[in-house]
Parts: structure tokens; sequence; C-alpha cells
């Protein structure tokens, strides 16, 4: 079952939203053009990152809270942001180039999540967990929704299809990706569908381990969620780069792993993004390869690399606290492999056939928890479109 509730948002004034929220729905995309005369940061700037660039002293994240709240202060009173007055669920769509996907944005009871009414599928990094529980503790600010999943209703595909006939809507965005949002704020239509997340039988957390993780160990009771149903998703591919301490050999490197693959070249030494779960693509020393699993059987992935190579070969056993790998996931992995490699030239890159949703379904439904940063999943919702402040 899914407990959710109605709530009362922090929303960007539709004059500054542009600059406010980042539109492009990939997270480090940034839309407004601040560098404008009058022009104002993105939110996620001005309420988020600036405490990362503080010292993690206790007198600079002190200044560095103190600063985000008097910012959020300034915005509230200024009319560049909203207090919603009337509490409501939304309808949230995101249009992508070539595809859209719809869901139901509430509050969800943490106490889902810790009786475990809420599957989850990944481990998690205990620094990030404690540096968001940080932020949440002293800003009780949450920018972004968790992503839930569950198997498709009638009843809330129902609503949703009636929400957006018969409801005004806002709407966010540029040539790159739309996000628009609907209110649903009448009382007999909230109960309904919330007595209809109440029936479903299952919930599965597709993104935000790291963020339920930290609220609920803040001793909050409900965190902003964003419920899309499994045939919205989209799982985008999460690679890993191992950055060596030491000069890997060459030649015993591909003996090790002649043990599980085939190793072969690629046609014109080009960037490998694999298409099958028993593939994987490999760069080292300025070529790509393409590793197929000699036993087709095996269950292969993000796994099966942890185990047989980053561990046994690499010697990375603890992958959420090891500093010689890195991860690099959706749409801008490649670039990112990319700028790795250049600034660290004898680096390893491993690029994975993302999982599929069924894959993460039953990961969680065995109690299997995959390594941290398995799955990219789409969409990255846009900071600040929604802030729910505790």
């Amino acid at each position: 079952m899914a407990t959710i509730k109605p709530f009362k948002p922090i929303r960007p004034n539709p004059l500054y939203a542009d600059q406010l929220v980042f539109t492009k729905p990939q997270a480090e995309s940034v839309s407004g053009d601040y560098t404008k005369e009058g022009g104002l940061k993105p939110l996620k700037t001005l309420l988020e990152t600036g405490a990362r660039l503080r010292p993690e002293t206790p007198e600079g994240q002190t200044m560095a809270y103190l600063d985000i709240m008097d910012t959020l202060k300034s915005l509230l009173e200024g009319d560049q942001l909203w207090r919603e007055e009337i509490p409501g669920i939304y309808v949230y769509e995101v249009i992508h180039k070539s595809y859209r996907q719809t869901g139901i944005w509430a509050l969800t009871s943490l106490e889902d999540y810790k009786n475990g009414r809420i599957k989850i599928h990944e481990l998690t990094f205990a620094d990030s967990v404690r540096r968001l529980k940080n932020y949440r503790e002293n800003t009780g600010l949450e920018g972004s929704p968790i992503l839930l999943t569950y198997q498709p209703t009638i009843a809330i595909n129902r609503i949703i299809a009636e929400t957006k006939a018969g409801q005004e809507k806002s709407a966010l965005g540029n040539q790159n990706g739309l996000h628009k949002i609907w209110k649903i704020k009448g009382q007999q239509e909230q109960e309904a569908l919330i007595d209809a997340f109440a029936k479903i039988h299952t919930v599965y957390l597709a993104d935000g381990h790291h963020r339920i993780e930290s609220a609920a160990l803040s001793g909050y009771k409900y965190i902003s969620s964003l419920y899309m149903a499994t045939d919205q998703l989209r799982i985008e591919e999460y690679d890993r780069v191992v950055i060596p301490d030491t000069t890997i050999d060459k030649a015993t490197l591909f003996q090790k792993l002649n043990r599980n693959f085939y190793i072969q070249d690629t046609t014109a030494n080009k960037p490998v993004p694999p298409k099958e779960q028993h593939r994987m693509g490999m760069y080292f020393d300025g070529e790509w390869y393409h590793l197929l699993a000699k036993h087709m059987n095996t269950p292969f992935g993000v796994e099966f690399l942890q185990e047989q190579v980053l561990s046994k070969i690499f010697g990375i056993t603890d992958p959420k606290t090891d500093g010689r790998l890195k991860c690099a996931g959706g749409e801008k992995a490649l670039e990112e492999i990319g700028a790795l490699l250049q600034s660290h030239p004898t680096a390893i890159a491993f690029t994975l056939c993302p999982l599929t949703v069924s894959d993460l379904i039953n990961a969680a439904d065995a109690g299997q928890i995959l390594p941290p940063k398995s799955t990219w999943i789409v969409p990255k919702v846009p900071y600040g479109l929604l802030i729910h402040q505790h």
C-alpha cells in the first residue's frame, strides 16, 4: 500500500520560473540566463549547492544554512517564490523530445519506508546520507521528490486523465523538455486518489534512496514523492570509471578478464554503449573493446561487474567509499566518461547495458540489494518545481 496526502508547496512565480528552475530533463542542465542584468541564479544553486561550497566545519556550515534560509525568505518576500495556501495533490508530466511521462506528486508517509512497505533495490553511500541529513535538518527543504513506481491501475489512470482534461495547468520548459503541473485541490478528488493508492499492493523506490534514508533518520513523517506507474519509467545506462592508483599492465588485465569474457576490438575505436545484457564496453589505454560474457546464463550487469571485475581485479571491495571508482549515468554518461579519461589518462571505463524496469522490480521483490548507482532512472525532476518544506 501507499500512504499519501496533499501538501502546500513553495512554487516559483511564473515570471521568474525560467531563471529559477532547471528545465532540461537532465539534472545538471541549467536553463535560466542569470548573467543578464537583474537575472537570478537557479534555485538549486541558491538553496542547495551553496552549502556544499562552504568548508565542512561547524562555522562554515552554520553560515551556509543561514544564507540559504535568508535567501529563501528574500525570494518569498520579493514574490519570486509563492507558498501555496490550499493543500493539493498534483499531476506532473514531463514531455521529452520523443516521449512523455506522467505521474502523481504528493507526500508519502515515511512509515511505509520504515515498515518495509516501500521496497528498495540499491545500497546508499553513508557520506551522501550524512550530508543530506544535515541539509534537511537545517533547512527542512526538499527541492525535488523521490521517485516511486507501482503496477498501473485503472483508478489512478482515470483520475490523471480527468485532471488533465478538466483542470488548468502550469507549464515550464524549452526546446529540450516541457514540464506540466495540474493541481488536484477538491477534497473529494483527493480522497479518491488517496484511497486508490492505499489499495496498491506493492510500491517500489525507483530513485531517491539517499533522500528517503536521510529523511527517515531526520525523524520526519512525510517526504515529497512522485509516483509513476511502471509503464511510465525509463532506465538509462549507469557506467563505471576506475582511476587506478598504480599502473595497470595490459597483458595481466586481459588475462584476468579472459576468465569471464571474450574480448573483441571495436570498429573505428568508437565508444561502446551496450544494448544486450551479456555485453559490456571497456576503454583501456586509448582503445575501446567489447566484452562478451562467456557464460550467457550468468546474471550480468553492474553487480557482476562489481563482483568479478572491480573487486577481484582492482580490489574495489566497497564501492560506497572507494575513491578510485567514479560513476557516470544518463544521457551525458559518455560525455562525462570522456572528461574523466581526459583528466586521468590511465583511467579504465566500463559501459553497461541499462537494467529494465522488470529487472529492478524482480531485484526488489527478491530482497536483492544492488551496488550504489546501479540505475539511472528517468525522469529527473528539476529542483524547485514544487518545494516541500518540513
